[in-house]
């Protein structure tokens, strides 16, 4: 039924849930799982000291998917895991990578909502109304 699971992950440990969920699905179908982190642009013209800054980030958000891949293979074997970092708005690129790499299904950790604070929702609440496919909010 799925062949190809993105899991969006903040690099909290409470991905880890999300992560565990998405690879016992792919064993079970024999899928592919896809970690997707999006390091958050901010808004106007980047210089180079920004894009310096976002590359450092991105640099350090790969360290720990490796050691997730890593960690999550030896316990799946068979189940491939790809990771993407990106730089962007969150929830346009998860959606963007999402019909790209034609995605399945998205599986992320639900986020504490505070209408007051967050507006329009959490990452995960934004993905969840907008995806194109099934989403799995793991709570």
């Amino acid at each position: 039924m799925y062949k190809n699971i993105l899991v969006p992950t903040d690099l909290s440990d409470k991905s880890k849930l999300s992560i565990q969920a998405a690879l016992e699905l792919a064993a079970e179908h024999s899928a592919c799982v896809k970690l997707l982190h999006v390091v958050e642009k901010m808004g106007g013209e980047p210089d180079d000291e920004i894009e310096d800054f976002y590359l450092k980030l991105a640099e350090k958000a790969s360290e720990k998917l490796v050691d997730w891949q890593q960690q999550f293979q030896a316990e799946f074997k068979g189940v491939p895991i790809d990771k993407t970092i990106l730089v962007g708005k969150r929830t346009h690129e998860i959606l963007g990578f999402c019909q790209e790499k034609e995605i399945d299904l998205i599986v992320l950790t639900s986020r504490i909502f505070n209408q007051e604070t967050q507006g329009v929702g959490t990452v995960s609440h934004q993905v969840a109304l907008l995806a194109p496919v099934s989403v799995l909010v793991v709570r």
